[in-house]
């Protein structure tokens, strides 16, 4: 299937695909809650409460059940996935036949989903997988007295494990792409390290990665690839966003964005559009130099 598109007509900004990159506790969740409303959280870190106040922000909370149940968390959400694909009114989403949101007014459009965080949303295919197919894991058995209470631990048994983890993250990422809404992803950071590092001496290059290192695949499926750290400022320390590459890491960005930002997504596209209008060049600064006719952005 295609869908050929003439880039020359569209606006500058018509849809996000967005991967925010950075330390744990450092304002990922936080940027990502500031794109354009109404925003859709599919929140597998299980702390839904630290965007609590954020208006035209909702979320849905994905958990899994007590061993020996079979991991729901994944089930939930490619249920939750499918929906979207027939209907993206966030008052007609139901689960186990009761509306998510009761509350909603019918025609409440989704305009962004957000993946909080890839991390975990990977390590919830990994028990699905592992529990659903014997032949791709090991069984380790912590007895206790009270069969109740007993403990098993199903660890990947190769590179096949590896695999169908990946593959199932892949799977729902590029589903969530193709919705015809922004798309971000929340991944967590890693230092890079040598050729030559090992556990036992560890090297590093001084830049940074995504973590599970693995997951840069995904990387190439995303336009905007900005980092969110916090930034000594004012004697205390705040979240900034680094929507341009540097040293440390390879940020990527279509808008015409400084190298720091505060991170506020939809401040950020108005800023990008106004100077679009303005012709305004990061080389030169603005009001310096109009952009040539023939360059599209």
């Amino acid at each position: 299937m295609i869908n050929p598109v003439s880039l020359e007509t569209e606006p500058p900004i018509t849809k996000i695909k967005m991967l925010i990159v950075g330390p744990e506790k450092n304002g990922k969740s936080r940027l990502a809650a500031t794109a354009p409303k109404p925003v859709l959280f599919h929140d597998h870190d299980n702390r839904i409460e630290a965007l609590n106040g954020f208006k035209g922000v909702f979320g849905i909370p994905y958990s899994e059940p007590p061993w020996p149940k079979t991991p729901e968390a994944i089930q939930d959400q490619l249920d939750i996935l499918a929906q979207l694909e027939q209907d993206l009114d966030l008052s007609k989403l139901v689960y186990r036949g009761k509306p998510l949101f009761p509350s909603l007014q019918p025609g409440t459009i989704l305009r962004t989903n957000v993946l909080d965080s890839t991390t975990t949303l990977g390590a919830s295919a990994q028990r699905y997988v592992l529990h659903t197919t014997k032949d791709i894991r090991r069984d380790i058995t912590i007895p206790n007295p009270d069969p109740r209470r007993t403990i098993q631990i199903q660890l990947p048994g190769g590179w096949d494990a590896w695999n169908a983890e990946m593959a199932t993250v892949e799977n729902i990422v590029l589903r969530f792409l193709a919705l015809p809404v922004n798309t971000i992803l929340t991944m967590h950071e890693t230092a890079e390290e040598t050729p030559d590092s090992t556990s036992e001496n560890p090297r590093y290059t001084g830049r940074v990665g995504v973590f599970p290192v693995r997951y840069r695949r995904l990387i190439k499926f995303f336009n905007e690839v900005w980092r969110v750290k916090l930034t000594a400022e004012g004697g205390r320390y705040v979240p900034k966003a680094y929507p341009l590459p540097s040293y440390e890491f390879d940020s990527a960005t279509a808008l015409l964005l400084d190298k720091v930002e505060e991170p506020n997504i939809e401040m950020l596209i108005q800023k990008h559009e106004q100077r679009l209008k303005t012709g305004y060049s990061l080389e030169a600064g603005p009001g310096q130099k109009q952009l040539p006719p023939t360059v599209k952005l």
